[in-house]
């Protein structure tokens, strides 16, 4: 098993050669929600090197994570990562693009939590695609909902790329939001973080 202070190396190594990992006040705020929901699984769009697989399996008690990661690099870097470590029976790696993945290949068939944190104008599509695996008391967690504090000021973004991005993740937030089968809740933690659970009908 891994320890925090190897954990904490991982993370900085990343930060030093710019691969996107999630903000630790971030990864301790889902630590947290997944440990009080007593989750044992969870689907993650988006595994980058491993680095918040590793973090969550480590810190939230008989948690398994299943993750699928597009890029070639860093998929086998996380592979690397998983076995370097002795945890490829508590993380089960896919090499794959999420949009296009083959959901019978899930080694787990429905999951306590959904965690998005891959290309952020898709985030509606890797819902929508993915929801129905988690169980109907499940939560789902999407990271970098305020996108270094520019989806309230996409008016002064100058960059066109980015401008556009900007409003894609806004118009999924506004679509999560407003939808009438889930209730959304914001935490200004990490890069913005919203948590989405069904509503209960009565």
């Amino acid at each position: 098993m891994i320890d925090q202070k190897t954990l904490d190396k991982i993370e900085l190594e990343a930060l030093k050669r710019n691969i996107p990992v999630m903000q630790k006040e971030g990864l301790d705020f889902m630590i947290s929600l997944l440990n009080e929901e007593k989750a044992m699984t969870l689907l993650e769009i988006g595994s980058a090197i491993g680095y918040s697989a590793m973090r969550l399996v480590t810190n939230v008690e008989q948690l398994t994570v299943e993750t699928i990661e597009l890029d070639d690099e860093r998929f086998l870097e996380a592979r690397k990562n998983i076995d370097q470590y002795g945890l490829r029976d508590r993380i089960y790696l896919h090499h794959d693009n999420a949009l296009t993945f083959d959901e019978s290949q899930l080694v787990l068939k429905n999951f306590d939590a959904l965690f998005i944190d891959a290309a952020k104008a898709q985030y509606q599509r890797f819902f929508e695609k993915y929801i129905p695996y988690i169980k109907e008391n499940g939560v789902v967690i999407v990271d970098n909902l305020d996108f270094h504090g520019m989806v309230d000021h996409i008016e002064e973004i100058r960059s066109r790329n980015t401008r556009q991005l900007v409003k894609k993740i806004k118009r999924f937030r506004d679509w999560i939001f407003d939808h009438e089968l889930y209730d959304a809740h914001y935490y200004p933690v990490g890069d913005g973080i919203v948590v989405v659970k069904r509503k209960e009908i009565s």
